[in-house]
């Protein structure tokens, strides 16, 4: 044997005595853990991990047939792909792994030690956390995403209450105390079987495993929203203090829940490291960059398109985060201006109709919360469906093609390299017939949606922090100055009043009532106000007036003046009509209905608001007038009856046609096809055509295209 052969000999026995060794070694360590005594959550989560690294990097290739092999390789990639997708909030992947954590603690946790660390053995009290996501637990088995709303509702958590630290028993607040959770908890009185104690440490190990720590839960169900981070002394943090704990920075998750902001002061995220956690995976998903201290905030969207804003130190004093749901859901005007209290919510709802098949460009203000997006989504269904519409958000809010899937839309956002700007001189080019901007907030924005109003589109509809018609024109008016396209003030507002027709202002109480405050018009002072009358049996006086209205309107900067046309009374939570509006709007409005809608217009203004003073119906008597509404319901009732005539025959073209399609015997169905085959290849052969006839046929045309007759002498020219 020579020296070569005893060298590779012993660099064999060498490597199979060091895979040994490490074989046994792990060995040893997988003994280990599963000899561990789980005495803590910590523990869990630790060994938890250690499980998932073993199942991604299991070699799945030794001993395996091919049907084996493809089975478990495709189990191994969904469980790779679930764990990179579950920390955006996805709910099939996020199940899929609570499921592997659930199947580790029944194979691996005794029964009473689960008990044990939820706090349900009798030597011991879950947490507050614990107790909140048994609740959700129980409640999600009959409620789903709705668990959250029914728990509150149920206990009437919404109430106002009397605001922590105030002297005046006015101030209110909402929020839900420990007590208030204890004491529902009490009295639901939930006994858990041993499957589902492990359904709920599956839970809260998935939480500070892969989740949103404590708001998990929150996150997924049904509600407006909720932020992290905005109350509570942050100096008391890491300091004894006698500041009660529910007031600290750590106890800072705020529900927001059918118009209010509840402080859920049961809910505790611990330290600033878990808050940074939380926040850092919420704000991740498509990727939008890291949020780093030079950055200090970023906007962006989660998975269930939710619009996410999120804030960090030193912008911030302490992390926060802002999340707004928006559910993707097909609410009619009707359910969002009727409600049980107000009165003539019809009067909006018809107003508002008129307005978007009128073609009139409108804003859509208020503060923030008021719901202006949810009712921007709702009216675009009084569009002409013919129309094509094109949409720009800073981040996706309205997602009007999951309402309207028969419609043609598009909407754009801004990005990190294509700014809102950029946007909409794309848009420009995108044949859009209505043009709508999910929130004008910048200058330039606000600029290039006048241009786009102006030329680019038949309307546009836009939303808007102004709290006033007036404060709107000289925002806007100011954006263009600021954005460099104009010099002049009197020039920018004029630019703005001619596109900018109509105001619907939107707000709502501190109990959460949504409400359309008013419909106002904005009406250039050269359209159609005139200057005050010259009155012969008083020259001075009109003299004077009209002098005087002269200078107002050269000096005084503001060009335009605004009219209420519809009004909100909040004692009385009523709609009412206030004045009509301008002659000129109203012809504008007018024409750019369909020949069909416009006696309902007609009568839908004269029944609320009355004749136009001045005007020809303003002559007639009572008793004309009132002819006058009859003849107009009656042609709108007329109008009306054929309309439901020709929905009916259409609904039942369609069920006939469905009816026929489903009534089809085998042999009509393999008779189409033959003919369609027949189809495709040039002729159509009938039952009763003789093959003779046929043939002779064919002669002839043979005969005919032979014959000089065919072409004419121009042909050959």
């Amino acid at each position: 044997m020579d020296l070569n052969t005893i060298l590779l000999i012993a660099v064999v026995l060498v490597a199979i005595i060091g895979v040994a060794i490490m074989y046994m070694r792990s060995k040893g360590q997988t003994n280990k853990v599963e000899e561990e005594t789980f005495n803590t959550m910590d523990k869990v989560l630790e060994a938890v991990k250690i499980e998932m690294v073993e199942i991604v990097k299991d070699d799945i290739s030794l001993g395996l047939s091919n049907e084996e092999f493809d089975r478990l390789y495709k189990r191994k990639a969904r469980i790779n792909e679930a764990l990179k997708n579950c920390v955006h909030g996805v709910d099939a992947a996020k199940t899929l792994v609570i499921d592997l954590i659930r199947n580790f603690i029944a194979s691996k946790v005794p029964p009473q030690q689960v008990t044990m660390l939820l706090g349900l053995d009798p030597q011991s009290e879950p947490s507050n956390h614990v107790k909140f996501e048994i609740l959700m637990y129980r409640f999600k088995k009959q409620y789903g995403k709705d668990a959250l709303a029914k728990w509150i509702k149920k206990y009437n958590f919404a109430r106002e209450r009397h605001a922590t630290g105030s002297e005046r028993a006015q101030d209110q607040a909402y929020y839900i105390t420990v007590d208030d959770l204890n004491y529902s908890y009490n009295n639901e009185n939930i006994i858990l079987t041993v499957d589902e104690q492990i359904d709920v440490l599956a839970i809260l190990i998935y939480q500070q495993y892969k989740g949103f720590g404590i708001i998990d839960t929150l996150r997924e169900m049904n509600i407006n929203g909720f932020n992290i981070g905005t109350s509570g002394s942050i100096l008391s943090l890491g300091a004894s203090s006698s500041l009660p704990k529910e007031f600290k920075a750590n106890n800072s998750v705020w529900l927001y829940f059918d118009g209010k902001y509840i402080h859920l002061r049961f809910m505790n995220f611990g330290s600033e490291d878990e808050a940074r956690r939380i926040i850092q995976l919420i704000c991740r998903w498509n990727n939008p960059g890291p949020l780093t201290a030079k950055r200090g905030y970023l906007v962006n969207t989660m998975y269930d398109k939710s619009r996410v804003l999120a804030v960090r130190p030193p912008v911030s004093e302490y992390w926060a985060v802002f999340i707004r749901k928006f559910t993707i859901s097909d609410p009619s005007p009707e359910y969002l201006i009727i409600k049980e209290y107000t009165k003539r919510g019809d009067l909006a709802i018809k107003l508002i109709e008129f307005l978007m098949r009128g073609c009139i460009t409108c804003a859509v203000t208020g503060r923030q919360g008021s719901g202006k997006t949810t009712l921007m989504s709702a009216i675009i269904r009084y569009i002409d469906p013919r129309y094509t519409i094109r949409v720009l958000e800073m981040a996706p809010e309205l997602y009007l093609r999951e309402i309207y899937p028969s419609r043609n839309i598009l909407s754009l956002q801004e990005t990190t390299t294509v700014s809102a700007a950029e946007c909409q001189d794309a848009l420009k080019k995108s044949d859009a017939a209505v043009s709508i901007v999910g929130e004008v907030a910048t200058d330039s924005i606000a600029a290039r949606m006048i241009q786009m109003g102006m030329t680019a589109s038949i309307f546009t509809i836009f939303s808007h922090h102004a709290n006033t018609p007036k404060d709107l024109v000289l925002t806007l008016r100011n954006s263009l100055v600021n954005d460099g396209g104009f010099s002049n003030m009197e020039t920018a507002e004029k630019q703005v009043t001619d596109v900018v027709k109509c105001d619907i202002h939107l707000d709502y109480t501190p109990d959460g009532r949504r409400y359309i405050d008013r419909i106002s018009e904005i009406t250039q002072l050269d359209e159609g106000i005139p200057y005050p009358d010259y009155n012969e049996n008083d020259p001075v006086n009109s003299m004077n007036l009209i002098t005087k209205e002269y200078y107002q309107r050269k000096t005084d900067r503001v060009g335009f003046t605004t009219r209420v046309i519809l009004k909100y009374d909040l004692p009385t939570n009523t709609y009412h009509t206030v004045d009509r509006f301008s002659e000129y709007l109203e012809n504008r409005l007018k024409n750019n209905l369909v020949v069909e809608l416009r006696p309902a217009f007609d009568e839908f203004m004269l029944r609320e608001w009355g004749p136009r003073p001045g005007s020809e119906e303003a002559k007639l008597s009572e008793s004309e007038l009132n002819a006058r509404k009859a003849e107009l319901a009656a042609q709108v009732a007329e109008i009306d009856s054929k309309n439901a005539e020709i929905m009916k025959n259409d609904a039942d073209c369609t069920k006939l046609a469905s009816d026929n399609k489903s009534t089809k015997s085998g042999d009509d169905i393999q008779r189409e096809a033959e003919e369609n085959e027949l189809w495709k290849s040039g002729y159509l052969e009938t039952a009763d055509e003789p093959e003779a006839e046929a043939q002779a046929d064919e002669a002839a045309i043979e005969k005919f295209l032979a014959s000089d007759d065919f072409f004419d002498a121009d042909d050959y020219s």
